[in-house]
């Protein structure tokens, strides 16, 4: 059975509460917002959290917890950064990022390999993710301010490029060492 197909068979309680959980943690790494003056995208965890979701669960469950974080955020529940909702916080500077994150998840998820390896961790969440989710994070900032693509790229990553860098190495250790774990309780992966 393919880990990217999503059947009633995989779906259990289980695995709806990993999903469950995982946005909320997503939605909590939101709320942990700093606002930086020089540009209107803040600093969250939202990254951190992000690559840590891909790197646990399967695929499909990684996809279905962002989808789901997404899907609150339109509804009108406050889960974006700064607390933010609605589809206002898609089509502004830091929406591409929102979108980019569903990407990166699926990806960094599809791409970190069956058994534990925290050198393939880094490196898919490095290497994959963070240039995923710059690309929609970019591209929306171009669209929503009128920039060039070296301003945007200056912008974005000048200030948050090594913070996140950051992020995907401490993602990547707290998914090894909560690997075995986790496999054991027959739970992610």
């Amino acid at each position: 059975m393919s880990e990217t197909k999503l059947n009633s068979k995989q779906l259990t309680a289980v695995s709806m509460a990993q999903i469950a959980v995982c946005a909320a943690l997503v939605c909590v790494s939101a709320f942990i917002s700093i606002p930086i003056p020089i540009i209107p995208v803040p600093f969250t965890l939202q990254v951190l959290m992000v690559m840590l979701i891909a790197l646990i669960l399967k695929p499909i469950y990684a996809l279905a917890a962002q989808v789901l974080y997404t899907l609150l955020g339109l509804v009108g529940l406050p889960v974006f950064s700064g607390g933010k909702s609605g589809f206002g916080a898609i089509i502004s500077p830091t929406g591409g990022f929102i979108i980019g994150f569903i990407a990166a998840v699926f990806l960094v998820s599809l791409l970190k390999g069956k058994n534990p390896n925290i050198l393939r961790y880094i490196l898919v969440s490095v290497f994959v993710g963070l240039p995923v989710m710059y690309i929609f994070g970019i591209a929306m900032f171009m669209l929503y301010l009128g920039k060039d693509l070296w301003t945007a790229i200056v912008s974005l990553t000048s200030v948050f490029f090594l913070v996140d860098i950051a992020k995907c190495v401490i993602a990547s250790v707290f998914a090894f060492l909560l690997s075995y774990p986790l496999k054991k309780a027959n739970i992610g992966f």
